[in-house]
C-alpha cells in the first residue's frame, strides 16, 4: 500500500494554563511547518493534507508541545480519507464554490 493522501483538520486545547492559547498554536504551527507537511491555519484549528501516519505524527508532537507547559489538554481531530483518488484542501473548497 502506498502513500494515501489524507485530509485531517485538528484542534487541540490545553486546559489549565490560561484563557489565551495562541503562544500554543504558535508553537504548533511552527511544528507543522517544519514537518513539511501541507497545511492550513484556520481560526478553530488546522488542516493538515498527506500521509495519514506523517499527518498523525505530526498531531502527536503538537500534542506533547502543548503539555510541556499545560497540565491537561484536549484534542480533536476528524479525518477524510479516501480509498482511491487524491483529495486536497483546494480541491474541497472548490468543488462547494462552484456551485455557489
Amino acid at each position: 500500500m502506498g502513500e494515501q493522501k489524507t485530509l485531517i483538520e485538528f484542534s487541540i486545547t490545553p486546559i489549565g494554563s490560561g484563557e489565551h492559547v495562541s503562544d500554543h498554536v504558535a508553537r504548533c504551527t511552527r511544528l507543522i511547518r517544519e514537518s513539511g507537511i501541507k497545511n492550513e491555519l484556520h481560526a478553530m484549528g488546522t488542516i493538515l493534507e498527506g500521509d495519514l501516519d506523517e499527518a498523525l505524527q505530526v498531531i502527536r508532537r503538537c500534542l506533547h508541545e502543548v503539555l510541556k507547559d499545560s497540565p491537561r489538554a484536549t484534542a480533536t481531530v476528524k479525518i477524510d480519507a479516501r480509498s482511491s483518488g487524491s483529495g486536497s484542501i483546494e480541491k474541497s473548497v472548490k468543488s462547494v464554490e462552484e456551485k455557489i
